[in-house]
């Protein structure tokens, strides 16, 4: 039995030095850090044709150095977790820590930088396009009063005080808003496009301790909140991973972060429907997305829906 396990390993350790010996397929694993990138994708940042990328992309699969998720008619890599089985664990750790240590190089990323941009951009024409129907298309889905006593269960859990400095991103016409309006004195509404921030500003009547502003998280002072919430937001994002980096610079130090989204699923009308640019996530990638940008896993809930959709709501803390 010892020898058939020496061998699988001695096996797998040759298809990972083969996978790692290469600078391009180091250069892969570095853009898939936290990201996720389909093939094309792939060949703008690295400026190689498509067979060549899907050769590199096959040979770090074998070695079980990338994975892939579906996103409709689509195939997206993202960089694999670290095995808990010695020794391919410690392998892979020792890789992707020097890797990780190498900065990359300005032309690349410059193009991922272009890559989000084009993302965001498509993203923004659809709420443009689409505003005045789009909380009836959202509804399809799920509707806030579907999720919305355990949402409130979870923030009294919190303890949080009136004074709290709230800001949700893209409120939309979900009731949320006005919830947190009578929860805290001081609120932000954030959202890129104007139409949908007039949009809240007619559903929810204009609050006198709601700010409605125009612009994106970058945008925001440092440190300038206590909470934030995220409520169907995070699946319309270009970069879901660099919002919680983004995000991470703008809450205070003992604050919170709360992502109300959908788990992973196949139903592909909702890009077209909604917008949606990712199609639900794995609730593990969304603790290693915040544990990346240095958050604090703290309380989760799920939700299955009856049209077979599932809601699952996350906070995380700022130490």
């Amino acid at each position: 039995m010892n020898q058939v396990t020496s061998t699988t390993d001695t096996s797998q350790m040759v298809m990972f030095f083969k996978a790692s010996s290469d600078t391009l397929r180091l250069d892969i694993l570095r853009v898939l850090r936290v990201e996720s990138f389909g093939v094309l994708e792939l060949c703008r940042i690295f400026g190689i044709t498509q067979p060549a990328m899907s050769h590199h992309l096959k040979i770090l699969s074998n070695a079980d150095l990338v994975s892939t998720k579906r996103e409709g008619n689509s195939i997206f890599y993202r960089r694999s977790l670290i095995p808990s089985q010695e020794p391919m664990a410690a392998l892979s750790r020792a890789t992707f820590g020097a890797i990780d240590s190498a900065p990359m190089s300005k032309i690349t990323l410059q193009r991922v930088k272009e890559i989000h941009q084009e993302r965001e951009i498509q993203s923004k024409a659809f709420f443009n396009k689409h505003f005045d129907q789009f909380k009836q298309n959202q509804d399809l889905i799920a509707e806030y009063h579907h999720y919305s006593g355990c949402l409130q269960d979870l923030m009294q859990n919190e303890n949080l005080s009136r004074d709290t400095a709230a800001l949700e991103i893209g409120p939309g016409e979900s009731p949320l808003l006005s919830y947190l309006s009578e929860q805290f004195d001081q609120i932000i509404a954030l959202d890129q496009s104007q139409d949908m921030l007039d949009k809240a500003k007619k559903n929810h009547d204009d609050p006198e301790n709601v700010a409605f502003l125009l612009g994106k998280p970058d945008d925001l002072n440092e440190s300038s909140c206590d909470l934030v919430m995220v409520n169907m937001v995070l699946h319309h994002m270009a970069s879901p991973a660099n919002f919680f980096q983004i995000i991470a610079n703008k809450i205070k130090p003992g604050g919170r972060l709360f992502v109300i989204d959908l788990g992973p699923h196949s139903q592909d009308w909702t890009r077209e429907v909604c917008g949606d640019q990712w199609l639900g996530f794995e609730s593990e990638d969304l603790d290693n997305w915040a544990t990346e940008a240095n958050f604090e896993l703290g309380q989760s809930a799920y939700l299955g829906l009856k049209n077979g959709f599932q809601v699952q709501l996350k906070l995380f803390h700022q130490p």
